[in-house]
């Protein structure tokens, strides 16, 4: 792809002293050893981690990984940055995260320091790799929902309903952390809330949340969508301003039961939606909100608020059970996640690997 060389052993000078024992020539290490690390990419390379890591936090996990990484000692050489790249996506450490760890399940005491030849290409024509660009597609439906209600907030069209008091500081944080999920979760979340739409269509109020464990490395903060139908009998009782103002009780009403239910969560982040096929327009409302101490008052007004609207009763939990590389068929199962040919001892440890990835983290959907 004609991307850069990296060399960690290129420091400071050497990048362009042509005299320097360690100058090598389109090769980049490390600009400030004694400073903060300077990511350097050119066009190819920035244009592969932009498309291959397109939520905010898979980039900037792998930039600090990286780092750490390139600072270590334990790589000798890459190939380019695509190939670090795929590297870093075919491997995964002890919490479940995508990480730079040692080869062949081996430490890094055994092996010392690794060279990455090129690897991308296999990388992206894996069976798995592509299963997962195709799985990945449900995912962007988050995105799009964090790209209406930004639009509106930048654009002033945010509307208010009667008796309440718009904050954009709350719609601020609240598309914050939409933002900030990766894309494996968008993915899962995408899913809930697109089955919670289909069986909207069918019942009056559908809720699901969707919760990671108090375990989970990341739990602070929990989402969750619900669907309302406009019965006929709202349009002589206020009409449509009466619906909204309706579902935005049911949303604050679920998302302090929620924080009451899960005190290890530190905030909420709800959306509501009518079910589609209802025949007139639709619009999305979206709250935030945070844990709080709350008092026997506040706690047994949301009790009443809950059996008032009947919600809240019974909640059954279930594990979402996607893969990030999924499965395909048996016949191609034999080639390695990062299709790269190798000894039986090689071909075991990328089969580790592959197995590992299929470990990671399940989200909790809560219904």
């Amino acid at each position: 792809m004609g991307t850069l060389l990296i060399k960690p052993d290129v420091v400071g000078d050497n990048h362009w002293d042509a005299k320097a024992p360690n100058h090598i020539p389109f090769a980049i290490g490390d600009i400030e050893p004694n400073s903060d690390f300077v990511h350097v990419l050119d066009e190819a390379s920035l244009d592969v981690l932009m498309s291959e890591l397109d939520t905010i936090s898979d980039f900037t996990d792998y930039l600090d990984k990286r780092s750490i990484f390139l600072r270590s000692g334990r790589l000798a050489a890459a190939h380019g940055e695509e190939d670090l790249l795929a590297y870093y996506a075919t491997n995964i450490n002890e919490s479940g995260d995508h990480d730079f760890v040692p080869p062949d399940g081996k430490s890094w005491e055994e092996v010392e320091a690794i060279a990455l030849g090129p690897r991308y290409g296999s990388f992206v024509r894996n069976p798995r790799y592509i299963a997962k660009k195709r799985a990945d597609e449900v995912s962007y439906a988050w995105d799009r929902l964090i790209e209406t209600f930004t639009q509106h907030m930048l654009s002033g069209t945010s509307i208010v309903v009667p008796g309440q008091v718009y904050s954009l500081t709350n719609s601020e944080m609240a598309v914050r952390y939409m933002a900030l999920e990766s894309r494996f979760k968008r993915r899962s979340h995408s899913e809930a809330i697109l089955g919670a739409l289909k069986r909207g269509e069918t019942e009056q109020v559908f809720f699901r949340a969707m919760i990671a464990p108090a375990e989970a490395r990341y739990c602070e903060t929990g989402f969750f969508f619900m669907t309302l139908k406009f019965m006929t009998w709202m349009e002589a009782d206020g009409g449509y301003e009466k619906y909204r103002i309706f579902r935005t009780f049911y949303l604050k009403t679920y998302a302090q039961a929620l924080l009451v239910k899960f005190p290890y969560l530190k905030r909420v982040v709800g959306i509501a939606m009518e079910p589609p096929n209802q025949g007139r327009g639709a619009s999305e409302d979206c709250i935030y909100a945070a844990q709080a101490e709350w008092t026997d008052a506040e706690l047994a007004e949301i009790k009443d608020d809950c059996e008032g609207l009947g919600i809240m009763k019974s909640l059954v939990p279930r594990e979402y059970g996607g893969e990030e590389f999924p499965q395909v068929e048996r016949e191609r199962l034999s080639r390695p996640l990062n299709g790269l040919e190798g000894n039986r001892k090689e071909r075991r440890a990328r089969a580790a690997a592959a197995r590992a990835l299929r470990k990671r983290p399940l989200q909790r959907n809560v219904r």
